[in-house]
């Protein structure tokens, strides 16, 4: 069985068990239930007032500020790695290794902290009010930007934790391809989305597409589980139950974006997001676009059929071949199935 459908499959479960919210609480005695112990009264315990006047409640401090500098670190070596591998033209499994660390270390354990999307937000009303804004919100918004006007969105597959669940859970092989005119019909919805995100960070109303991105519920419980089990080793330990971010619905809004997304690849980055638009748009002027050389190319139509975001055109008939980089997210897929080194 493939790989990835055990993925989908093994997360679809877990997935459902976390939305009805089972947990590991410990047990809690019944009023029947008699206990070989002191009373709560007893002096060689200690009463309920005893015990309050010595509590010491634990302290949980918030994440240290530098961390955001060891997240840009991280982000910075991701997308350096990734343009390395672009550039030299690597195995496609070698992108799928970078998009495996982006998701469990900037996702998983960070939470999804390297967000462009609310970096839009970030960056739009720090426009407005130039003190809302920080140093590195604008860094994580401009950053993905440099890179891809170079060589073209290496951060939606190295270095954005959004693109990489939907990097890893996509089916490998045979995936279904939208018809070219729906395909570029949906193409408007993330121009519409960029627009409300821009407008609602205006009106400080709020992060428009965080409300509509489903990955944070598997990114905010994924940081929970991770601090907790952090917190038990060092001795520390948190809540004595699996705590649960967001509620049912939510739950299996991601699990149907999961299903879909293994089927239809990257359904959020080719039509939900935002900042997939303006790194389109920047890649359209980049240094080294990926291109197809007619010299080589023996239209055999390979590469259009293992192109997750369809940005590729062949025409056999009439011995044409285009790489669009405004939908190309640099997976190296095509290089892997080229014969004739056409990449």
């Amino acid at each position: 069985m493939n790989i990835r459908l055990i993925f989908v499959i093994v997360f679809t479960i877990t997935s459902f068990i976390a939305s009805i919210n089972t947990s590991m609480a410990l047990p809690v005695p019944q009023e029947n239930e008699t206990h070989d112990c002191h009373s709560i009264d007893d002096l060689s315990r200690g009463n309920i007032r005893e015990f309050k006047d010595n509590y010491i409640p634990k302290e949980y401090f918030p994440t240290p500020e530098y961390m955001v500098f060891v997240d840009l670190g991280a982000l910075v070596l991701l997308l350096l790695i990734g343009v390395f591998f672009v550039w030299r033209k690597k195995s496609q499994k070698a992108m799928t290794v970078m998009a495996i660390i982006a998701f469990a270390y900037l996702g998983f354990i960070r939470g999804g902290c390297v967000c462009p999307v609310g970096a839009i937000s970030n960056t739009t009303m720090g426009l407005i009010t130039p003190a809302e804004v920080g140093l590195a919100s604008l860094i994580i918004f401009m950053l993905p930007l440099i890179i891809a006007l170079i060589i073209g969105r290496v951060f939606c597959t190295s270095g954005c934790p959004l693109g990489a669940v939907q990097h890893i859970v996509q089916k490998s092989k045979k995936t279904i391809k939208l018809p070219k005119k729906l395909n570029n019909a949906l193409k408007i919805v993330p121009i519409l989305m960029l627009i409300a995100t821009v407008y609602f960070a205006i009106q400080s109303a709020c992060f428009f597409v965080c409300e509509l991105e489903p990955y944070k519920v598997l990114f905010f419980t994924g940081q929970t589980w991770f601090e907790q089990a952090l917190a038990f080793i060092v001795g520390n330990p948190m809540e004595p139950k699996f705590l649960i971010a967001f509620g049912f619905g939510t739950w299996l809004y991601l699990i149907g974006i999961l299903v879909l997304g293994y089927w239809v690849p990257r359904p959020f980055c080719r039509f939900l997001c935002p900042y997939g638009v303006l790194l389109g748009l920047v890649s359209f002027f980049s240094f080294k676009p990926r291109k197809i050389k007619d010299v080589n190319c023996a239209y055999c139509g390979m590469c259009e059929k293992i192109c997750p975001t369809q940005a590729i055109v062949i025409d056999r008939k009439n011995k044409y071949a285009y790489v669009s980089n405004y939908d190309c997210v640099q997976c190296n897929k095509c290089n892997d199935v080229c014969r004739k080194d056409a990449f």
